[in-house]
């Protein structure tokens, strides 16, 4: 089992909305210890974003050079999303051109992956308030936007993993489609494709105070990519490493051990080091990263246990 972390965890810093060259963010995350990343498409609104512009497939090989000399694997990278999940309440989409954009940045982000040999494309659902939240109409709307990349990913060897999604902690929408398990497994289905699974973020799942051991056994061998983060419940989505709010862990662990779950340990806490700068972000990235040893060594113990 790998451990792994998002490039968001060192791509910003405390007093400056700047993105990082994420050649250097590599080199730092590799001299941590990390091995294996998980590749950050989500900062399409940023002017020194790598997708955006002409030079961008330049760009994304001299990241491939950085990652090769490195020792990197990318095993997974996150998609441009829509904030708050819907297009409808997105202020952004309102702006001329922009839903245009956004649909090139997906495309590129699963060219870049599959040039990269990035093996799951993390994917958030869409809400739709116009539909009235309707399962049904939810998930054929999702399927009128996501088919196209599903196909084009299924093609450049690129699988499509769709995240669990958290719940309107500020009544912001009545629901958010696939903040419930069983409308995830149901659109993970509806492709009827491998190249198609479930991203699991825990810290989501905290927020809408599930049993994960339960809610992970039911995802089952669908189950390609992890988001692990913790937070408070009631609170907001923190994004703290494991064991600073009220995830159970042993129940993760033991679910991930029970249904075989085959994917490297992801760390998605970003929001742990990104108002640190200097020294004190670069000690955070490093606690990190012994936070995630001591995971694996317990989800190691479990599956020796397992097996013994």
């Amino acid at each position: 089992m790998k451990l792994s972390t998002t490039t968001g965890l060192y791509q910003q810093s405390g007093g400056t909305t700047a993105l990082r060259d994420l050649n250097e963010v590599l080199q730092v995350l590799r001299e941590v210890g990390f091995d294996t990343i998980d590749l950050s498409f989500c900062f399409q609104n940023k002017p020194d974003y790598i997708l955006r512009g002409g030079g961008w497939e330049r760009e994304i090989d001299r990241l491939g050079d950085t990652a090769a000399r490195l020792g990197i694997d990318f095993y997974q990278c996150h998609l441009p999303f829509v904030p708050g999940c819907s297009v409808l309440r997105c202020p952004d989409f309102r702006e001329p051109g922009y839903a245009e954009y956004f649909d090139e940045c997906t495309r590129r982000a699963y060219v870049a992956s599959g040039r990269l040999g990035v093996k799951w494309a993390v994917a958030h659902p869409r809400t739709y308030p116009e539909y009235n939240y309707e399962t049904a109409a939810s998930l054929e709307a999702n399927h009128a936007w996501q088919d196209q990349y599903v196909e084009l990913g299924i093609k450049l060897g690129v699988g499509t993993a769709i995240e669990n999604m958290l719940p309107s902690l500020n009544r912001q929408f009545a629901s958010r489609y696939c903040q419930y398990y069983d409308q995830l497994i149901e659109l993970v289905d509806s492709f009827r494709d491998p190249m198609v699974g479930v991203c699991w973020d825990t810290g989501h799942a905290n927020q809408m105070e599930f049993d994960q051991e339960r809610a992970l056994r039911a995802v089952g061998g669908r189950l390609k990519t992890l988001h692990l983060n913790d937070n408070h419940y009631g609170g907001r989505d923190e994004h703290l490493l494991p064991y600073m709010g009220e995830v159970d862990w042993d129940a993760v662990i033991r679910a991930l051990v029970e249904i075989g779950y085959e994917g490297s340990l992801n760390y998605e806490t970003g929001k742990v080091a990104i108002g640190g700068s200097g020294g004190v972000q670069l000690e955070l990235v490093k606690a990190t990263y012994q936070n995630g040893l001591c995971l694996l060594e317990r989800y190691e113990q479990a599956l020796g246990a397992k097996r013994a």
